[in-house]
């Protein structure tokens, strides 16, 4: 029966998310109607729509570590309240969220009942909505037509636009370590970024010189005192994305599983 109200109450707090608007269109998944291809081809909408302008894109992939066992619920209740949801659903969610116990258990030792005071129960019906409404925050860090933010649950996105990649990194720096950034975002929602595990990829049409084809000169990020790795692809969300834009490594990708897949069933 648990689990059947708390499937009721995530319906209806998605049915109020979607019909007042109160999440940032460029947050997917947990949401109606939303899916992977979503995200990926807004991202390559924002990549092309500067290429169309002559300039160039630079693409920052963030990682957070333990998004939901660290969710503060203080946090959790606070933004719910500020997005609007109805006063009674936010009862319901901080009733849930109180008083978590657990215990350890591993071999013949079984530890006494310690309390749990954050997280968001993953697999549960409400945790996805609680989760997406956690970290909305994060989506809308972006400002002005140059910054875009993209989201799917955990998996976060910094879009920015130049003319050229000394711009563009310059700009994703500002977006990571200004008041009301990236970083501060993190500070206060108990969500720190795995800086070894963040990537960015940068993106341009190819450059012909004497007949040649060059590339435009990268700077390093560094975010926190650590250099951020370059990529020339990303597998985001289970697709490969490279710098081009050509597709090779996931056209390469799926011709291996599917031959994978053809050689079982025969």
């Amino acid at each position: 029966m648990g689990k059947v109200l708390t499937a009721i109450i995530a319906e209806e707090i998605s049915n109020v998310v979607e019909k007042e608007g109160l999440l940032p269109m460029n947050h997917f998944s947990g949401r109606p109607g939303c899916t992977t291809t979503d995200t990926v081809h807004l991202l390559i909408h924002h990549i092309k729509d500067a290429w169309c302008r002559g300039k160039v894109a630079s693409i920052l992939f963030l990682d957070v570590k333990g998004a939901f066992p660290n969710a503060v619920t203080e946090r959790v209740i606070h933004n719910l309240k500020r997005r609007g949801i109805p006063s009674r659903h936010v009862k319901y969610v901080a009733n849930l969220l109180d008083r978590w116990l657990t215990q350890l258990k591993f071999d013949d030792y079984l530890s006494q009942p310690m309390t749990i005071n954050n997280g968001i129960g993953q697999g549960d019906p409400l945790s996805m909505i609680l989760y997406i409404i956690y970290n909305a925050d994060l989506i809308e860090i972006a400002e002005g037509n140059q910054e875009e933010s993209l989201g799917y649950v955990d998996d976060a996105i910094v879009i920015a636009e130049g003319e050229n990649f000394h711009d563009t990194t310059s700009k994703i720096e500002d977006i990571m370590n200004r008041q009301g950034g990236a970083f501060d975002w993190s500070l206060q929602h108990n969500s720190n970024f795995e800086n070894s595990k963040l990537t960015i990829m940068h993106a341009a049409q190819k450059r012909h010189k004497n007949k040649r084809t060059v590339r435009l000169p990268r700077p390093v990020l560094k975010l926190r005192g650590t250099e951020i790795k370059e990529v020339n692809s990303y597998k985001y969300l289970e697709i490969h994305v490279d710098y081009k834009l050509g597709w090779d490594i996931q056209s390469q990708n799926c011709t291996t599983h599917a031959t994978k897949y053809l050689l079982a069933y025969r």
